[in-house]
């Protein structure tokens, strides 16, 4: 029985040996070898005819995008130009898809900003705004899009869009008086048959009286008679800062008010100068006339002789 397994064992080792020395050689050599046409840059079309004439079989790969180049040209291949392969194997191609082309999103109830965003996200754009009464859909809504979801279009395509303007309140719609006189505005607002409601001034680096927003905005349906709240532009006052570099508005009341104060700080100044000059005065000698007191002495001697003569 042993002496069984081992002439077996000893005939499978010659046969392992034979195979792939002898068998499998011989087989490989024998077999039908190609070599690998070079098809980058061709058409996919005639890319596949070359392969496949060549005894080989194609498998569509990759998809790469490039706007410069051909839709459908050949951009590689796998394995490369010239390598030497069993017939039948596959030769696997990355093909250009020309331009990428983006996915339309869904937008409609969605807010317009958020519409927006998506599109951005998507490398497209908001096209053509139409404003539309709705009493279905809040203001400024996305009722419905131009290009339906699920479209695909070319990067920064503009996507129009249709708005929900709100409910509708009455036939008459809100002029746009945004960058008018305010004189003009009021004359378009009464024309309307409505009226002007609040005016707010405010600072603007526009000239004076020009619209700069209004209430209800521009488009809005509105009733006979409704306010139309007016925002208007106020030029900025120019006020010197020599004296107070932290002036206000009211610098002007700022400056009066340090100036009296100087003339104030002043004045005790002056004051005790002259006091000081007086003082001075009072304390000076007075000159002495030394002529008078020569005659005084002259006449006492005079008087003194006379005396002495009497005696």
């Amino acid at each position: 029985m042993i002496k069984k397994l081992g002439i077996l064992l000893v005939f499978l080792i010659v046969f392992l040996f034979l195979f792939n020395s002898v068998i499998m050689p011989l087989y490989v050599k024998h077999a039908d070898l190609v070599k690998v046409p070079n098809v980058v840059g061709m058409n996919l079309i005639d890319a596949k005819k070359i392969i496949e004439d060549s005894g080989l079989e194609v498998k569509q790969g990759d998809i790469r995008y490039d706007e410069q180049k051909p839709v459908n040209q050949v951009l590689e291949q796998n394995p490369v130009e010239g390598e030497t392969v069993k017939k039948g194997r596959r030769v696997y191609l990355t093909i250009c898809g020309g331009e990428q082309l983006m996915e339309v999103p869904k937008l409609s109830g969605r807010s317009l900003r958020d519409a927006k965003f998506s599109l951005e996200q998507r490398n497209l754009q908001v096209g053509e705004i139409v404003k539309k009464f709705s009493n279905e859909f809040p203001e400024d809504v996305v009722i419905s899009q131009i290009i339906q979801p699920g479209s695909k279009v070319k990067k920064s395509t503009k996507i129009d869009l249709i708005i929900s303007n709100g409910p509708q309140i009455g036939d008459i719609l809100i002029p746009d008086v945004i960058g008018k006189k305010l004189t003009d505005a009021k004359k378009i607002i009464e024309e309307k048959k409505l009226k002007v409601g609040k005016v707010t001034y405010q600072f603007s680096d526009k000239p004076q009286g020009i619209i700069l927003d209004q209430y209800p905005k521009k488009d809005k349906s509105a009733k006979e008679n409704t306010s139309v709240d007016l925002f208007v532009s106020k030029k900025r006052v120019e006020i010197d800062k020599t004296y107070d570099e932290n002036f206000e508005l009211d610098g002007q009341n700022n400056v009066s008010k340090e100036s009296n104060n100087k003339n104030k700080a002043i004045e005790p100044e002056k004051v005790k100068e002259a006091s000081k000059e007086k003082g001075d005065n009072k304390n000076k000698e007075k000159p002495v006339d030394k002529n008078k007191d020569k005659d005084e002495t002259n006449k006492k001697r005079e008087n003194t002789e006379k005396n002495n003569q009497h005696k």
